[in-house]
């Protein structure tokens, strides 16, 4: 394996059985230099290896894209809609009759139930309009885009006491048609296999304002119908004590490994297919929302969320460190 070896690493023991490495991130932008407001959130690659994410500017700024890399800029800004706040982002690729590649967006208004489709054209103007919405929808919070253009979205609210309902499933089509899959507790970070084989889920519960269980579900999906079923328990965070940290963005590798943020935990996990957890990555700030695997080969993890070790939800900025992974990301090698 390539990993980075200027990162710190060493053995950690979880559970008494299981040693896994321990790295330490790196940071690429501080809370000396961020544009970014404390909400920063969806982060997502482009074909060039660009990241993006939302809430670009401050914690009132909702509506916005920004880049990340290269360098920190307004991508796109919703000024149509009333209430639009962004949350999760995928890139896919639109070809044009002359067979040049227009870049597309796709991103979460988790107040007004849909997805935008945001297209660059060949001038770079960006224009959003609603790909797919429905009242039913809990949010939705996080977004999967599968090879063939079908995308699966997740959502959750909170209660003092989470009830089955509170988090959901659904497929979006390609045209823009949408379906429930499944009902479940709080749902946030979701995303396909390599091979689009599963589909992977996290669900959280709460009893008395206290979250007591973090859970990811992996279930199979329909090659033809996207339906998805056989739904299995992939991991239980109560086995390594740490049932109580909210599981956020979800990221996989073309190994097929995941890459799962522990909101409030200061960290990134690397679980095998098989449910292993193979690494540790230790973050610079506290409170992690969403990850990609980016740059120019694919391999760089890019990890977001607001600055610093304690600052309150809403409050400070926007930070990002990065880690370097051996392979890369599947939502990178999927735009090649």
């Amino acid at each position: 394996m390539s990993f980075n070896l200027s990162c710190f690493s060493a053995l950690l023991i979880i559970g008494g059985a299981n040693a896994i490495l321990q790295y330490q991130s790196k940071p690429l932008i501080t809370a000396e230099n961020s544009k970014f407001g404390p909400f920063i959130e969806g982060t997502s690659v482009d074909r060039e290896g660009n990241v993006y994410a939302v809430n670009y500017g401050n914690n009132s700024t909702l509506p916005t894209l920004g880049r990340v890399t290269p360098k920190q800029s307004l991508f796109y800004e919703d000024t149509q809609t009333p209430g639009t706040a962004f949350n999760g982002i995928r890139f896919g690729i639109k070809e044009s009759h002359h067979h040049h590649h227009h870049k597309v967006a796709y991103v979460a208004d988790y107040i007004n139930h849909r997805v935008v489709k945001v297209t660059v054209d060949s001038h770079g103007k960006t224009v959003g309009k609603t790909h797919c919405s429905n009242p039913k929808f809990i949010q939705p919070n996080d977004i999967t885009l599968a090879r063939n253009g079908r995308m699966y979205l997740s959502g959750m609210k909170f209660h003092q006491n989470t009830q089955i309902g509170d988090g959901d499933i659904w497929v979006c089509a390609k045209e823009g048609k949408t379906k429930r899959l499944d009902v479940l507790g709080r749902t946030n970070g979701i995303e396909l296999s390599p091979n689009d084989k599963y589909l992977y889920v996290s669900e959280a519960i709460d009893r008395d304002s206290i979250t007591v269980s973090n859970k990811i579900w992996r279930y199979k999906v329909h090659k033809a119908t996207g339906e998805i079923s056989h739904k299995t328990l992939f991991f239980d965070f109560a086995t390594v004590n740490t049932a109580d940290l909210n599981i956020d963005g979800i990221r996989s590798d073309i190994r097929g490994n995941l890459f799962v943020v522990r909101h409030g935990g200061q960290e990134v996990l690397k679980i095998s297919p098989k449910g292993e957890i193979l690494a540790s990555i230790k973050l610079s700030f506290t409170f992690p929302t969403n990850i990609e695997l980016a740059g120019k080969h694919g391999t760089t993890l890019h990890i977001v969320g607001r600055c610093g070790i304690n600052t309150p939800d809403g409050e400070g900025v926007g930070c990002v460190d990065t880690w370097e992974n051996d392979v890369p990301g599947r939502a990178w090698s999927l735009l090649q």
